[in-house]
């Protein structure tokens, strides 16, 4: 697949996440359905694409002090743990059951948000 095309899907990946929509998902079902590569291999680089956002977010929210940093040291401390232990875990399952679980996670979160939407639509009229 032509470089062009493998980065343009990336960066919109990157704005349609930026803006929340879909979350980092979107660059796993990119990776595996269409670069071929293996759901874990996938999940990692999706872990560094997460990061790095996620950085540059939280660098502007401090800024404009909307989150405490306190807090963000403590869910942070607790998003290695628990990483380190379901990165542990992910080793010892198998893939396809990997790969059905992240579709059933996206699935329910996906259906969730909908929900979520249609009833503050409502609410607003």
């Amino acid at each position: 697949m032509p470089e062009i095309i493998h980065t343009a899907a990336v960066f919109l990946i990157a704005m349609m996440t930026g803006m929340g929509i879909g979350s980092a998902g979107l660059m796993v079902i990119w990776l595996t359905a269409v670069l071929g590569l293996p759901q874990l291999e996938a999940q990692g680089i999706n872990l560094i694409f997460f990061l790095i956002s996620a950085s540059a977010s939280m660098t502007v929210h401090l800024r404009k002090r909307h989150i405490q940093p306190m807090q963000v040291f403590m869910l942070s401390a607790l998003g290695v743990v628990t990483a380190y232990f379901g990165s542990r875990t992910a080793m010892l399952l198998p893939q396809e059951l990997i790969r059905k679980l992240f579709g059933a996670m996206l699935t329910v979160s996906g259906t969730l948000s909908l929900l979520r939407h249609d009833r503050k639509k409502h609410r607003k009229n």
